[in-house]
C-alpha cells in the first residue's frame, strides 16, 4: 500500500470553474457561410441518386472546404485576429488565457524544487474490472503518489463505494451525472493538492517505474510543461498505442508510432507536440493557466486542444520514454460515437487553435487532409461509422463561428516561438 501524504494545509480544494464551452450559433450574418456551406454538403449527399464517383466526390469534398476556407476568411476579417508572423516580439507575454478563471490554487513549489507533491487522476465509468490492474500497479509504483484519486463518472453500479471498501488510500470523487471523461477528469483535478498532476486512464496498467520516471522531467527542467508517457499496447506489449501525440499541418492528431512495434524509433526525439491524456502529467500553473479540459469536446482531442493551449503558452511537451503503460484501446469507449465526435472537434479544434501564420502556411494540406477525411467517409457511407463522422463534420461546419469568435481569448499573450511550434507539426 503507498504512503499517501495529507492535503497540505491552505490548499483550496473547492475553487471552481465554470464549464468552457464554445459559443453556440447565432441568428447573425457570420452565420451565413458556414449555412451555404452545409446547405452545399447535404444537397451533394442526399440529392445524388447515382452512386458518386470518385471524381464527384473529389470535387464535392474541395467545394466544400473552399467554403469553409471562405467562411474562416470573412470571420477572421469580422472578429480581427491577434495572431503573430513568426519572429515577431510579443508584446505581453505575461498576460494570462481570459477563456476561464483558474480552477487551482497557486503551486506550493516553484521551479527547481527537488521533490514536488503528485496527485493522480483516474476517471472511471462502469470499469471495474480494469481498475483493479490498474490501482493495483498505482499502490506498486517506486516513487509513491502524494495523492491518488478515482473519480467514479456516475456509474450504474456501486463502482464508488467499490473502490472506497477495497482501497481506503484512495480517495473517491462520485460525480451525480455522467460528464464523460474531460468532465471526470477536471472534477478530479479539482480535488487535486499536488503540484504535478498525473492523468491515468482506467483502462492501464503502469510499470512500476512509471510514475517516478513521469514526472522527473518537470522537477527537473522548468522548461517543460507537461509530460507524456510510452503508452503499448495492452495485449501487443512490443507495440506502440501512443510515443506521445502528434498533429499534422492537416489539421489531424495522431498517436506517435501507433500499432508500430516498439523498437525505440521514438525514443531520442524528447520534444512532442503533446500528452495522450491517457497517461500524462502537467504542471499545476499549466492546468491553472490554460483551464483545464474543455468539457465541449466530450472525450475526443480534448487533450490535443489542451496542448494547443499549453504550447500557445509556452509550455513544452516532453516524451518520456522510460515511463511505460500498457492500454486497453478504447476498451471503454464506442465505436459509432468517437466517429461524430472527431469529424466534429477535428474542424473545431483546427479553427480554434492553430494561429492564423500556421493556418496561410499551410492551408494546402488542410484542404487535402480534411478533404479525404470527408472523401473517404462519402465513399462508405452506408457504413454507421461514415455516416456518423459525415455528421460529424457538419456539426463542426456549424459550430466553425463559435469556435473562431474564441481565437482571440486563445491567442492573446502567446508565448510560443512559431517556428519552433511548426517543427513539432507532422507533415505525414
Amino acid at each position: 500500500m503507498p504512503e499517501i501524504k495529507p492535503p497540505r494545509p491552505g490548499t483550496n480544494r473547492s475553487a471552481d470553474i465554470p464549464a468552457r464551452a464554445l459559443p453556440r450559433p447565432g441568428a447573425y450574418w457570420r452565420q451565413l457561410p458556414v449555412l451555404a456551406c452545409a446547405m452545399l454538403v447535404s444537397l451533394f449527399w442526399f440529392l445524388s441518386d447515382a452512386p458518386l464517383t470518385a471524381r464527384q466526390l473529389t470535387v464535392f469534398a474541395v467545394a466544400t472546404l473552399v467554403c469553409a476556407v471562405a467562411s474562416i476568411a470573412l470571420l477572421q476579417a469580422g472578429q480581427g485576429s491577434p495572431d503573430q508572423e513568426p519572429g515577431t516580439p510579443v508584446d505581453n507575454p505575461d498576460s494570462h488565457l481570459p477563456v476561464s478563471s483558474p480552477f487551482l490554487s497557486p503551486p506550493g513549489e516553484g521551479f527547481g524544487h527537488a521533490r514536488l507533491s503528485v496527485s493522480v487522476v483516474i476517471p472511471t465509468y462502469r470499469g471495474r474490472e480494469y481498475l483493479v490492474p490498474c490501482l493495483d500497479a498505482v499502490a506498486s509504483q517506486t516513487r509513491p503518489a502524494d495523492q491518488v484519486i478515482v473519480v467514479d463518472d456516475a456509474s450504474p453500479d456501486d463502482t464508488a463505494q467499490w473502490v472506497r471498501d477495497t482501497y481506503p488510500w484512495v480517495e473517491v470523487v462520485a460525480l451525480p451525472t455522467n460528464r464523460k471523461f474531460a468532465g471526470a477528469a477536471n472534477a478530479g483535478i479539482r480535488a487535486c493538492t499536488g503540484d504535478i498532476v498525473v492523468l491515468l486512464n482506467n483502462d492501464t496498467e503502469a510499470e512500476p517505474g512509471w510514475l517516478a520516471a513521469l514526472v522527473a522531467p518537470l522537477e527537473t527542467d522548468p522548461e517543460v510543461g507537461f509530460c507524456a508517457s510510452k503508452l503499448l499496447l495492452f495485449d501487443r506489449r512490443d507495440h506502440l498505442h501512443a510515443a506521445g501525440d502528434g498533429y499534422t499541418v492537416g489539421g489531424v492528431p495522431v498517436n506517435r508510432g501507433a500499432f508500430s512495434k516498439d523498437d525505440g524509433r521514438f525514443d531520442d526525439d524528447p520534444w512532442v507536440f503533446g500528452a495522450c491524456a491517457a497517461a500524462s502529467a502537467y504542471r499545476r500553473q499549466l492546468l491553472a493557466e490554460t483551464g483545464g479540459f474543455d468539457e465541449w469536446l466530450v472525450s475526443y482531442l480534448e487533450d490535443i486542444d489542451l496542448s494547443w493551449r499549453a504550447q500557445l503558452r509556452g509550455y513544452r511537451c516532453r516524451f518520456v520514454p522510460e515511463a511505460r503503460v500498457y492500454h486497453h484501446v478504447s476498451a471503454t469507449g464506442g465505436q459509432v460515437r468517437p466517429s461524430y465526435w472527431c469529424g466534429r472537434n477535428f474542424l473545431v479544434v483546427l479553427a480554434r487553435d492553430m494561429p492564423a501564420p500556421l493556418l496561410r502556411r499551410h492551408w494546402r494540406a488542410i484542404i487535402a487532409s480534411q478533404g479525404r477525411i470527408v472523401r473517404d467517409a462519402a465513399r462508405h457511407w452506408r457504413g454507421d461509422a461514415a455516416r456518423a463522422r459525415l455528421r460529424g463534420v457538419l456539426a463542426g461546419l456549424w459550430h466553425l463561428p463559435g469556435a473562431i469568435a474564441q481565437r482571440r481569448a486563445l491567442h492573446t499573450g502567446s508565448r510560443v516561438d512559431l517556428e519552433v511550434l511548426d517543427r513539432l507539426l507532422d507533415r505525414a
